[in-house]
């Protein structure tokens, strides 16, 4: 229902957005749109597709991943849609698509051009009529990512799909080359489960050694995941369908340790499985920060997620995945906010670092377009990212692979997924501190200098009922909702003109009875009418021999009222 188009010297652009839920470019939600454009705005050149009123040079069926060609006397001809640099995200359902076409490989020129979107179950077209659209030679560039470490990185975390290349001995100087220039403190490898993880933790020593001669510790699940990491692996839990957690002791950087998830999940039209593979994940995240699961991770532990999830066909893996959206409640149990601070999980976007674009695999001789399938998932109510990026590295100009060690088509060789990398610190810098003694990270702490372990909050209002005082009388909302039992809302819960602080702090009368001594008068005509208390002198509100500061708070308490 809205479409939109730009471009620079190298690319054309095209937006659109649908009314329903669809799977551009398969029919795994069956949908029949197809792009086609003029290339020159010509109705007598090309093909007047379908009559729409266009003079085609070029049709693109997505569903079918198919794209026509038309020469100026309309003779068609069918070219892969990779040899015409189409380009489409997000590669899996949704009501928004982005798509790029390389202008070079289908030799369109500056110049007028004309297109439209078409949907052939219902025959509609969108803009009506097509648009027009004037191509120049503008040229757009992007700041290239550095690939060394961001400034105050604390811990960086990177996965890969190596495609079981790990023992081809050709392409060792690329994977060399690749890791010395990226140089992660955690990897989530998949594909390897035809190795060892001593075999793996040879290779690494051998490519990235560390200090004083230790060795990298890698653990491996019961498939094709393993995590390598500098930091010791304390648990591991490969019982998860395709993903596996594992207990990291990240202690002496962050604090806490890491709760770190390597993940495969089930490729191409297996929608079903992926979905619920992110149902069991999730299922042992809740299971994980929830007090008294199988494993009870500290409060305000990092949780670190991604891999290949070959997110394609249906959303819903990916929604659950950072929403806690569990499809399937019967069997996973209930839906749950996963981040520390009640919030979804964020997904990184990680850019390749000299390109506009984001996707992490690519088969030019295949029959789908590149694609987004490596992701990295974060609680950013703990960390947060400072640089992130996938690294193709054909796309580096040469001063850049000089830079880096790196060359043409190492990425290329290595695998047909690309690196992904992602920079993190602790929210608040890397000493992150408990003022309170509580075991609660200040960051995280909804009362940072009281302590208060369970973190209660009645009201949600973001500050711990420890340390809230919601009405204004003298006493917190934790007091009154366990000791006293007066309303944390309300600053005189009985009524008797008293505030139930004041009421409290004297030991003299009851915030819960409008007439204490049942003389048929307030606490306050009481307290403030001497000779009904028996006072011995003028003054002495309380009673109690003498005229003191609490004498003056009584009757500031009162300050204001109207006597009948």
């Amino acid at each position: 229902n809205k479409a939109a188009i730009t471009h620079d010297i190298d690319w054309v652009y095209f937006y659109i957005r649908t009314t329903n839920e669809v799977a551009l470019d398969e029919n795994t939600l069956p949908n029949s749109i197809r792009l086609v454009i003029d290339f020159d705005n010509d109705l007598s050149t090309g093909s007047n597709y379908l009559n729409l009123g266009l003079g085609a040079e070029m049709v693109i069926n997505f569903p079918s991943r198919s794209v026509t060609m038309f020469s100026s006397s309309g003779t068609s001809s069918g070219p892969g849609i990779n040899s015409v640099g189409v380009h489409v995200a997000p590669v899996y359902s949704a009501f928004e698509f982005e798509i790029a076409i390389d202008r070079s490989l289908i030799n369109l020129n500056n110049g007028a051009i004309k297109f439209l979107w078409y949907e052939g179950d219902t025959s509609t077209s969108v803009p009506q009529g097509g648009e027009v659209h004037v191509l120049t030679d503008f040229s757009y560039s992007i700041t290239p990512t550095p690939l060394e470490r961001a400034e105050n990185t604390e811990i960086r975390v990177a996965f890969w799909n190596v495609k079981r290349e790990l023992d081809n001995t050709s392409v060792y100087d690329s994977y060399n080359r690749i890791l010395d220039a990226t140089n992660p403190d955690i990897i989530g490898f998949s594909e390897v489960e035809d190795y060892t993880t001593s075999f793996v933790a040879d290779l690494l020593d051998m490519w990235l050694p560390l200090e004083g001669g230790a060795s990298w510790f890698v653990e491996k699940d019961d498939w094709d995941l393993m995590i390598a990491s500098r930091f010791p692996i304390t648990s591991i839990f490969p019982t998860i369908n395709r993903q596996m957690p594992a207990l990291i002791s990240t202690e002496s950087v962050w604090g806490v340790p890491t709760l770190f998830t390597c993940s495969h999940l089930k490729c191409c039209d297996g929608d079903a499985q992926r979905q619920e593979q992110a149902d069991d994940y999730m299922s042992f995240l809740r299971d994980a920060i929830e007090p008294g699961g199988v494993l009870d991770l500290p409060e305000g532990s990092p949780i670190i997620y991604g891999g290949d999830l070959n997110m394609v066909g249906l959303s819903g893996p990916i929604n659950t995945l950072e929403t806690g959206n569990i499809y399937n409640n019967n069997l996973h149990g209930d839906d749950f906010s996963p981040d520390w601070d009640s919030s979804d999980l964020t997904q990184i976007v990680a850019r390749l670092t000299d390109r506009a674009m984001d996707y992490t695999w690519r088969n030019d001789s295949g029959s789908y377009m590149p694609g987004k399938l490596d992701y990295i998932i974060i609680s950013d109510a703990v960390i947060e990212v400072l640089r992130a990026y996938s690294l193709q590295t054909s796309d580096l100009p040469p001063a850049r692979l000089a830079q880096y060690n790196l060359e043409l088509y190492d990425a290329e060789d290595a695998s047909d997924h690309f690196m992904v990398v992602a920079d993190l610190a602790l929210v608040g810098g890397i000493s992150q501190t408990d003022t309170d003694g509580d075991g609660v990270f200040d960051s995280l702490d909804n009362c940072p200098d009281l302590s208060n372990v369970d973190q209660t909050d009645f009201n949600f209002d973001g500050i711990g009922d420890s340390c809230s005082d919601s009405d204004l009388d003298g006493l917190s909302d934790e007091i009154e909702i366990l000791i006293t039992f007066t309303d944390p809302l309300i600053q005189d819960t009985d009524g008797d003109g008293l505030t139930d602080g004041i009421e409290l702090s004297l030991f003299i009368t009851d915030p819960l009875n409008y007439d204490t001594n049942g003389n048929g008068l307030s606490d306050a005509e009481d307290l403030l009418n001497s000779g009904e208390i028996g006072a011995t002198c003028s003054g002495d509100t309380n009673n109690d021999g003498s005229i003191t500061i609490g004498d003056l708070l009584l009757v500031l308490s009162a300050f204001g009222d109207v006597c009948s």
